[in-house]
This record gives structure tokens, sequence and C-alpha cells, in this order.
């Protein structure tokens, strides 16, 4: 009998058949992860590869949002993410014509 490697699932018998040829009764299949949710603050996502041990996903940031990265489908099914969306920054604003200070309470980033 013969078990599956990491990230494998099944398993199955090989048997010495009378012509001196081995038979197999069984295989192992790539786990599938299934269709990964869409990180945070992310619009796209493509799965070109498909969704199974070993392949991979890359996705975009929505509007207002930077960076991206990849989702790899692990061994034991789950989706591990690499990289991220983080909100653009505009940094301290300029002072407008005739204008006092401007005051920045929640911050210099997209939403802020």
């Amino acid at each position: 009998s013969f078990g599956c490697a990491s990230g494998y699932v099944g398993g199955g018998t090989l048997s010495c058949t009378s012509s001196g040829a081995w038979a197999q009764n069984g295989s192992c299949t790539a786990v599938n992860c299934g269709a990964p949710g869409l990180p945070s603050n992310a619009n796209t996502l493509s799965c070109a590869s498909g969704t199974t041990y070993g392949q991979s996903c890359t996705y975009g940031c929505a509007p207002g949002w930077t960076g991206g990265g990849t989702l790899s489908c692990t061994s034991s099914g789950a989706w591990a993410q690499n990289g991220s969306c983080t909100a653009v920054n505009c940094g301290a604003p300029g002072l407008p014509f005739n204008a006092n200070t401007p005051s920045c309470v929640s911050g210099t980033t997209y939403g802020q």
C-alpha cells in the first residue's frame, strides 16, 4: 500500500501481477484549497493556474490603496497570504493661499 506526500490526498495499493507488471489501485491528488476570499482592501483576484496545492493567485488593491500580492495554496488546504494593501499616504498637506495652518487630526492617508 502507499500513502500520499504532503499536499496530496488519497492512497492505494500496488500489486505484482502474474505477468510480472505492477498494477496500481488508487492515486494521490493535490489538496484543493477552494476559491480564496478577497484580501482586505483588494478588488481584483486572478487564479489562472487553479486552486490546488502549490498553485497561487495574485491580487491587486482597490482605488486609494497600494500594494498587492499573492495567495498560495498550502499543503494543509489553507490559503497563505503574501503582501497586503495599504492606504495611499498623501503626506502633509500644503497650505492653501491665505489659510491658517491645517489640522490633520485623523491622519494623512486615504479616507482621512
